[in-house]
């Protein structure tokens, strides 16, 4: 770039009037303008990078400044030319490790999206059909029902035993969750069971599979679900229902299902994807085997199905060409979730590594975003309904929610700082390259 800014004037030479006759210099004009836009726009692209590390490591006790420092980069991200994907990894770093600290509780060691309610590592959380309605399992035996517009009450506990929660599945109509236990079969719950009192809970319409399943999930648009069974038998379930539709001879982890292709995956320990048509005509995706298939998931528009291995990566294989479209590198241990935003542009993976990542599906040179403020493994994870949240659970015993809207960052900041920067902090994390400018726009006038 530094060279690029020494050639400039030079350049700029060719702009007189007397070079303006020839339609060759009118060409050369126009190159030498674009050429003056890219320069600016690489110059407030590391502008932005600088200012988003600088944000990271101002200490939380310069709160102001660190807000600060991480809204302006914003305002500059926003508004250049260049990929907005070059710098936003670093600006929503720096835009959430500001935020954290705004209702951050010293004492408790708590954030304003981190929820401690379970005693031991949250093993699977789903969002339900109803908006701000999500439900988590955990190792300490409990289920419990969450409203996200009221985070701060207490949730309702739907159920509660010494078992050991492998995943949690909601029904298409929302009324019920499918538990899959470690030992003790799978439970199936009704979401709209009352806490009575302090001391007492109704545990209404509770019933349970005894039969040990390796996997388990409720059919699309149905209360039927699929299991498979420690002998390998694939069954679909339900009232006066238990019928065996095939059998694998792997070690089964994961299940999902397509309804427009009436197709039954099974992620195997094996690194195997098997697949069962309508007819239960078995056959197998064609994919690296090497490596464990630890979950999967099918995209809302059924043309995509995700695949997340124990190495840690995950593929993105197409349902209608039949074909690996992108295979997905960057955590350093298992995959333990992955999942679709609703719209199908962005897949979210989790790990044992203690990060969620968050990815373009199509795009590979978009850096992704990375969400890493567990203390431990992340056990699951899951877009919520609007795709602009993440919600996340983890070995450390507690749920993050996630804000993946920057501008909604952006703005929390300015209402906790209710000021703009000053002059010499201007000078300081900008420079005089840049006129000053108001870093929180709308703030009452009189604020500064």
């Amino acid at each position: 770039m530094k060279l690029y800014l020494f050639l400039l004037p030079t350049l700029l030479l060719f702009k007189c009037p007397l070079f303006a006759q020839s339609g060759v210099t009118i060409e050369l004009q126009d190159k030498i303008d674009s050429l003056s836009e890219l320069i600016v726009s690489l110059e407030t692209t590391e502008l932005i990078q600088s200012m988003s590390q600088r944000s990271i490591l101002t200490p939380k006790y310069y709160n102001d400044r660190k807000s600060l420092t991480a809204r302006q980069a914003y305002n500059f991200w926003i508004r250049n030319s260049a990929s907005k994907f070059i710098s936003h990894l670093n600006v929503y770093s720096a835009l959430y490790d500001a935020n954290k600290y705004y209702e951050y509780d010293s004492v408790e060691n708590t954030f304003y999206n981190h929820i401690r309610e379970h005693e031991e590592m949250v093993t699977s959380i789903v969002y339900g059909t109803e908006p701000n309605t999500f439900y988590s399992a955990s190792s300490d035996g409990k289920i419990l029902k969450w409203n996200e517009a009221e985070i701060g009450k207490e949730p309702t506990l739907l159920f509660k035993d010494r078992y050991l929660y492998r995943s949690i599945d909601l029904s298409s109509d929302g009324k019920w969750l499918l538990a899959l236990t470690k030992e003790n079969g799978i439970l199936i719950i009704s979401t709209e069971n009352k806490k009575l009192n302090n001391s007492e809970v109704k545990f209404s319409r509770v019933s349970q599979d005894s039969e040990n399943a390796q996997a388990a999930i409720f059919l699309p648009n149905e209360l039927n679900y699929l299991t498979v069974n420690k002998q390998g038998h694939i069954k679909i379930k339900g009232y006066q229902l238990d019928s065996i539709k095939g059998q694998t001879q792997y070690e089964v982890r994961s299940l999902a299902v397509d309804v427009r292709k009436s197709e039954i995956y099974a992620g195997t320990i094996n690194g195997v994807v098997q697949v069962w048509n309508e007819r239960f005509e078995n056959s197998y995706l064609d994919i690296p085997e090497t490596f464990a298939v630890n979950v999967l998931a099918v995209s809302s528009d059924h043309k995509l199905l995700a695949i997340g291995r124990e190495k840690g990566d995950a593929i993105i294989w197409h349902l209608e060409e039949e074909r690996i479209i992108r295979i997905i590198s960057g955590h350093q241990s298992a995959i333990t979730a992955i999942d679709f935003s609703p719209d199908n542009k962005r897949i979210l993976t989790a790990s044992r590594d203690g990060t969620v990542r968050v990815w373009d599906v199509f795009d590979s040179k978009k850096f992704p975003i990375v969400l890493d403020d567990h203390d431990d493994w992340v056990m699951t994870a899951c877009f919520d309904q609007t795709g602009t949240k993440i919600l996340t659970g983890s070995k450390d015993k507690t749920i993050r929610i996630f804000n993946l809207d920057f501008e909604w960052m952006a703005d929390r900041l300015c209402k906790y700082v209710n000021r703009n920067m000053t002059p010499e902090e201007w000078q300081d994390y900008v420079g005089h390259n840049f006129q000053y400018e108001d870093t929180c726009p709308n703030l009452v006038k009189g604020n500064h």
